[in-house]
């Protein structure tokens, strides 16, 4: 009797999941039936906010529902990833996680997520390289020269960038760190308060993102001496690698990728990823991450999980070999 009344526990039980299992299936199946939020965490009109409101808007042709872009900025763009990890893993909300993901848990004590484990990886977007710029007046033509100058003189050097923590911050550090030399961070409030103080020539370089030093190089007020990617760059294809300058291994590329709640369901994972492919491929967003100095690419989500975790490490080591101090 104990045994005939297990097995119709069991088979109740089978049934129930089988039953759960089809309507799960359904609901994925009819993703989606309304909007979804797209968040990213820095201020309207960045790059991020401008990325975001483009591919969410080639994302939406595939799912046929508004994507809704929304900025939520603070902590390093982590609140807007903080909402996300909260979220309801249903698939109606996705964050556009940009360098600062990677670089947060190497600068910051204590972080509310994980980066690695904490998200549903959906696909890569885009990389940008940084430029390492100085004013036109500047006695240094070449990134050799300046690194030669550092070694001459330790802390001689000062240098901007976008912020403590910023992309253009890690890649400075990085140069600094493989070539052995000491030279002084001055951390802004964004490329443009960066941009303002070279223009004054109050410091001696910037490290910065093409979009925002294109106007003064055509302009005759800034040189690039040099590009952070592997390879040179498209948008100023004269400016040759820190890599092939320095004859070392240096190479840094800022990014933006797509993520969303830890355990969505499978079916609605892979209906988000197939559309971020699409609209990642499509001409007309292809030709604006081109245009903003970016190199577009798409991942599978173990891919992407791949890459997440081999920055988050990287960034850890940098910021250790630095000796910058956990905040």
């Amino acid at each position: 009797m104990l045994f005939k009344a297990r097995s119709l526990a069991l088979i109740a039980g089978s049934a129930m999941l089988a039953q759960i299992a089809v309507a799960t299936g359904a609901w994925a199946q009819e993703f989606p039936t309304k909007p979804i939020r797209f968040l990213q965490g820095f201020p309207a009109g960045g790059n991020a906010d401008v990325i975001a409101r483009a591919v969410g808007e080639e994302i939406s042709k595939s799912l046929g529902q508004p994507i809704i872009a929304e900025a939520r900025p603070g902590a390093s763009g982590n609140l807007a990833t903080e909402q996300i990890v909260r979220s309801q893993p249903d698939g109606y909300q996705i964050v556009l996680l940009t360098t600062a993901h990677v670089i947060s848990p190497a600068l910051l004590k204590s972080v509310s997520f994980d980066p690695v484990k904490d998200l549903d990886f959906i696909s890569w977007v885009v990389d940008f390289p940084f430029f390492l710029a100085v004013h036109n007046e500047s006695p240094y033509k070449s990134l050799n020269e300046l690194v030669d100058a550092a070694r001459a003189k330790p802390d001689a050097i000062t240098w901007g960038s976008a912020g403590t923590g910023s992309g253009q911050h890690m890649s400075g550090e990085l140069m600094i760190v493989e070539s052995k030399t000491r030279m002084r961070h001055v951390p802004f409030r964004g490329d443009a308060g960066s941009v303002t103080a070279l223009l004054s020539k109050s410091i001696d370089f910037i490290m910065a993102p093409s979009t925002v030093l294109v106007g003064n190089i055509d302009g005759g007020n800034f040189r690039a001496l040099a590009v952070s990617s592997k390879t040179r760059a498209a948008s100023l294809p004269n400016v040759p690698t820190m890599a092939e300058s320095l004859k070392l291994d240096i190479e840094m590329q800022a990014f933006n990728a797509i993520a969303t709640t830890k355990g969505t369901p499978a079916p609605i994972l892979e209906k988000l990823t197939k559309a971020v492919h699409a609209a990642v491929k499509s001409p007309s967003i292809e030709k604006r991450l081109r245009e903003m100095g970016g190199t577009p690419l798409v991942t599978s989500n173990a891919e992407m999980a791949k890459l997440i975790e081999t920055h988050v490490s990287r960034w850890k080591g940098v910021v250790a070999a630095a000796g910058i101090k956990q905040e």
